[in-house]
């Protein structure tokens, strides 16, 4: 019996030894970063001076001479007092789409449509005849008129080159003649289910199609070839490690898409983790929901476990699905899709072990999703599915509190708000507008929320989402107060939207997230605290470095270098 208890005292000595040794003595980091602010965003909210890590870990956060006690390193980085926050995720965006944008016509905040057209004649004069010439980011809302545009303003310095150019919110083209003699449309060509052709007042296609009417253009353009895909990716990877992000949730994918990141990721040419949605329905989605989910491939460089689904339009366009009729459309309740396929996918991801992903902007829309999750949910095993609306833009106040207490997790952009704060009001009217991008009354009811950019449509940087949702404001500080600002988050509720909480809504909340001993080294380093400045500072804030798994992806010319 003594020698059983004197075991037990020296293992437990042993231990408390051990225990002692490493937290006392020095080890080896890999990068040592000291001098600065470090935001955990851990639930106690600590906040650290210094931060080490051993190849692609965090294993220490703490004061600058604690750490350079315990730990030997050759790579040390005096932050010379910038700030550490945990990888910024982007919790729902469009990869090929922002690499798509960067090599076309950029029509974002232009102000008529003059300047598109004089932009796609400078476009039309360096390519070869035939050739099509693709554009994207128009928005009818920044014009003085506020109309859709017409074909014939395009047919004027684009005869002969098919044109077509994409909306700022991706739910509507605006084509020339020679597109849609190409694809075959005429005044016969019928409305598609879930589209809508504008028409002359000769029943004419005008040339603007919005939602699933694109199809009936898009589909006569000529593909992309997986290089060319390839290289839109890779361009727009580069493009989110400037601006801080870490991981992208990349919505609505295909098989092509899906062999590209394998790739990638095999050759080590992938710079930031992806978390990826199958686009459905589509053939893509028949052969992968049988299969089971593709999780952390390539030491969790990509993750294949989530279905997206389009359910109504997008407001700008009118094409989100309302209750009642637009304020400034009357007879118009925007457009439905997929609502036949859309329980059936719902329930073949859950069962399968995909995360579904709905779109849903319009109340009727965001209604129609709920309804289905609800009707769902009660008929499989209780589970962690988390399942998400992207967007939720606009919901009837009554089903605010249904997210939380069905457990389905609202994924939004806050810089949709302060785009769209123009206009609508026009389009919703002063009752419903109450329940338009609610924020706060979807955070006071239970939920979070996973916060995106929803690149290419609104710009790609999630500072400036930062800055909106704190604000709601536009950058140039309008309205000064805050654009219905009973409903803006807190600091600590905006940074958690693109980290923890975008962490949680990829199921990774274990891995990254935060900045925490034994997690992922995933890092963005800011030279401004924006969690302390005055909010018109995070606009001028920049990104020093980004950091992936323990490496440096991206670096400012002139930061801090290694000691």
């Amino acid at each position: 019996m003594k020698q059983s208890v004197t075991g037990v005292i020296l293992c437990v000595v042993t231990i408390v030894a051990f225990l002692y040794f490493v937290n006392s003595s020095s080890r080896e980091a890999t990068m040592l970063f000291v001098n600065g602010t470090v935001y955990t965003l851990d639930r106690n909210n600590t906040v650290g001076q210094a931060l080490a890590i051993h190849g692609s870990r965090i294993v220490a956060v703490g004061t600058s001479d604690d750490l350079k006690n315990r730990f030997i390193s050759d790579t040390v980085i005096d932050l010379q007092g910038q700030t550490v926050m945990p990888g910024l995720i982007d919790g729902h965006a469009h990869m090929y789409g922002l690499g798509q944008l960067l090599q076309s016509v950029i029509l974002v905040g232009v102000k008529t449509p003059e300047e598109v057209v004089q932009r796609v004649k400078e476009r039309v004069d360096q390519t070869p005849l035939g050739q099509w010439i693709y554009g994207r980011g128009w928005d009818q809302n920044l014009w003085p008129s506020k109309e859709f545009p017409v074909a014939a303003m395009l047919d004027a310095v684009s005869p002969n080159h098919p044109v077509v150019l994409i909306r700022v919110d991706g739910h509507a083209i605006w084509v020339n003649s020679k597109a849609m003699k190409i694809a075959r449309v005429t005044k016969e060509t019928k409305d598609p289910a879930g589209g809508r052709i504008l028409r002359s007042s000769d029943g004419e296609p005008a040339g603007v199609f919005i939602d699933d009417a694109r199809d009936l253009v898009e589909n006569s353009v000529p593909p992309p070839s997986a290089e060319e895909i390839e290289l839109c990716i890779l361009r727009a990877a580069a493009e989110c490690t400037k601006v801080g992000i870490t991981e992208v949730h990349d919505m609505g994918i295909d098989s092509v898409r899906i062999a590209i990141y394998k790739k990638l990721v095999d050759e080590g040419r992938l710079p930031i983790r992806i978390y990826a949605a199958i686009g459905a329905p589509s053939t893509t989605w028949d052969e992968w929901s049988t299969q089971k989910p593709l999780i952390g491939y390539g030491n969790g460089m990509f993750t294949l476990r989530a279905m997206k689904m389009y359910v109504d339009g997008a407001l700008g366009s009118r094409g989100a699905a309302l209750v009642e009729s637009y304020s400034d459309d009357p007879g118009n309740r925007g457009l439905t899709m997929n609502e036949t396929t859309l329980e059936p996918n719902i329930r073949k991801a859950i069962e399968h072990g995909y995360q579904p992903c709905v779109h849903a902007i319009g109340d009727r829309g965001n209604h129609i999703v709920l309804n289905a999750y609800e009707k769902i949910l009660m008929s499989v095993p209780k589970g962690n599915y988390r399942p998400r609306i992207e967007h939720a833009q606009v919901l009837l106040l009554e089903d605010i509190p249904r997210f939380s207490q069905l457990g389905v997790l609202p994924s939004m952009q806050p810089i949709h708000a302060t785009s769209d704060m123009y206009w609508a009001e026009a389009r919703l009217g002063p009752k419903r507008i109450k329940g338009a991008y609610a924020w706060h009354s979807l955070l006071q009811n239970g939920s979070i929320i996973v916060g995106g950019t929803d690149f290419p449509n609104d710009g790609m940087n999630p500072l400036w989402n930062f800055y909106s949702a704190i604000t709601r404001s536009d950058r140039t500080g309008y309205p000064q107060d805050g654009w219905y600002r009973e409903e803006k988050m807190s600091r600590d509720e905006a940074a958690r939207c693109f980290t923890q909480w975008a962490a949680y809504g990829a199921f990774e909340e274990g891995q990254k997230g935060t900045l925490e001993p034994g997690k992922l080294a995933d890092l963005t380093i800011l030279s401004k605290d924006i969690m302390t400045i005055p909010s018109a500072d995070i606009l001028s804030t920049d990104v020093v470095t980004t950091i992936v798994g323990g490496k440096v992806v991206y670096q400012k010319a002139g930061a801090a270098p290694a000691q």
